[in-house]
């Protein structure tokens, strides 16, 4: 007849070749054997429990997950009191599958008590400050960065005390200091601290590794940090290649590497590289977390930004609505991730021609971004334009103008009147002026938007050159033509690449 040992190593076995559903089944046997050898309050009973809440956590069975784990915390803590190693596991495996569930304050809480114990019982110091890290962790998904970062120096120095400063575990700590670092832009500090673990890391493990491309990602946000957006290009390729080759192109991170790859190439002008890199990282994140996660939304909306900026809008428009689902189920309806989503709804429903659901779904954004940034936050301002744009369209000046004039004030309130996002809204207006036949007012908010770029020309040499594009239309329809002309020339001038120096060798198409 079968006993409990042999079933449960069957289950370990499962386990290990990834038979997920015949290790559930064969752990439910384990449960069944235990609770006839020895009683349901008996340590079997508790181990094989865990096994079934970690088993129904990889099956997406949260709530049974939950209750298992229950039973068997309850089960270790009537045999061993409140603090034992067996409740510290079940314990940790409890946070995870409130981490799953984006329920970081019962993750907190259960991390906090796992910390309590390993402390107390002066276990294995690598299990203690792993506990550190994962609290740390929680702590800063809560927003609590001040002490996030006190335990992140407590697991530092831990580590450096039990394990010595050569210890592969110091380089987790010190990647989460630059991560407080990079935030708090003290970017030299956050360096300091990444090469440090880089030095760590190549000592005491293979430079494929996992935590090694982990620390080639995070220098690439120092470059990015620093401005230096094509230094940061190979540090990210090369983190993507160890993820790829060591977790595999679809796990979780796999894909966020994909994500920020993506953004670098878009913000280099490599637009058709970034939407198949996006592409990549919604199948890695769908594939690791699920189609309802936070990140696969924010991809979503990220993807259908792209087609919507390449005139693809119906391919943009289900991405945008399953983003806005996923947000508002795991959000609410309040949140500014939301708004962005109605955002992008409203904008493709205007280019269809529905212009009241649009007004609709911008008005709700205009909404939920007033009550969480306030009336006179520049983050209104993307709803204010789009609102604007409408009413221009439906020949509704005086409501246009009113909330572009809005636009205007909260940038110069924020900004200052020398800022180029004040210039763009200058410009806004000046076209709207036009549309209207105040050509006067119109050419007074275009000198204004130009005077403001031309303080840093070279920066702003797209945005000016869109300027000069406005005066040259002003002027044309004005009858001014030579006027119109010189504004045209200085925009292609603007828009030209420069001719090779001389004795360059031109690149063969």
């Amino acid at each position: 007849m079968e006993g409990w040992k042999e079933a449960n190593d069957l289950v370990i076995e499962l386990i290990g070749k990834g038979q997920i559903d015949e290790a559930l089944l064969a752990a439910n046997r384990a449960a069944d054997i235990a609770l006839k050898e020895h009683g349901e309050n008996h340590a079997n009973s508790a181990v094989s429990l865990n096994n079934i809440g970690e088993l129904c956590h990889m099956s997406g069975k949260f709530e049974e997950s939950e209750k298992a784990f229950q039973k068997s915390l309850a089960i270790s803590e009537a045999l061993h009191g409140q603090f034992a190693p067996e409740i510290a596991e079940t314990l940790m495996n409890l946070a995870e599958l409130h981490l799953s569930r984006q329920e970081l304050d019962e993750a907190r809480q259960c991390m906090e008590r796992v910390v309590e114990m390993h402390g107390q019982l002066e276990t294995d110091p690598r299990h203690h400050a792993l506990a550190i890290h994962h609290l740390a962790m929680i702590l800063q998904g809560l927003g609590d960065s001040e002490n996030a970062l006190i335990h992140l120096n407590k697991g530092l120095a831990l580590v450096e005390e039990k394990l010595g400063a050569d210890d592969p575990h110091l380089a987790t700590f010190l990647k989460g200091m630059a991560v407080f670092d990079l935030q708090a832009g003290r970017v030299d500090l956050a360096e300091e601290k990444l090469r440090r673990a880089i030095i760590v890391l190549e000592k005491s493990i293979d430079p494929e590794h996992p935590d090694f491309a982990a620390c080639l990602s995070l220098m690439a946000e120092v470059y990015v940090a620093r401005g230096h957006v094509a230094a940061a290009e190979p540090f990210f390729n090369q983190a993507l290649e160890i993820f790829k080759s060591t977790l595999g192109p679809e796990h979780v991170e796999t894909a966020a590497v994909l994500e920020r790859l993506a953004g670098i190439c878009a913000e280099t002008g490599k637009k058709e590289k970034s939407e198949t890199l996006l592409q990549e990282a919604l199948g890695g994140y769908i594939a690791s977390v699920g189609k309802d996660d936070p990140a696969t939304a924010r991809v979503q909306n990220d993807l259908g930004e792209i087609y919507l900026d390449s005139a693809r809008h119906e391919l943009a428009f289900p991405l945008f609505e399953t983003s806005l689902a996923a947000r508002e189920k795991v959000f609410g309806k309040t949140h500014p991730a939301v708004a962005q989503s109605l955002n992008n709804l409203g904008v493709v429903h205007s280019l269809r021609g529905e212009k009241t659901l649009a007004l609709k779904q911008h008005g709700k954004a205009l909404a939920i971004r007033e009550k969480a940034f306030g009336a006179t936050h520049p983050a209104i301002t993307q709803s204010l334009e789009n609102i604007a744009a409408i009413h221009q369209e439906r020949g509704e000046m005086a409501k246009a103008e009113e909330l572009l004039q809005r636009s205007l004030a909260v940038w110069e309130s924020v900004q200052g009147e020398h800022h180029p996002a004040v210039a763009q809204a200058n410009h806004n207006l000046a076209s709207l002026y036009m549309a209207a036949g105040r050509n006067d007012e119109a050419e007074k908010r275009l000198f204004a938007a130009r005077k403001i770029l031309e303080q840093n020309g070279e920066k702003n040499s797209p945005h000016l050159a869109t300027v000069f594009k406005t005066f040259a239309k002003l002027y044309n329809a004005m009858g001014r033509v030579a006027d119109s002309k010189e504004y045209t020339a200085r925009a292609e001038k603007i828009l030209k690449p420069p001719p090779p120096k001389s004795g360059a060798v031109s690149a063969v198409h």
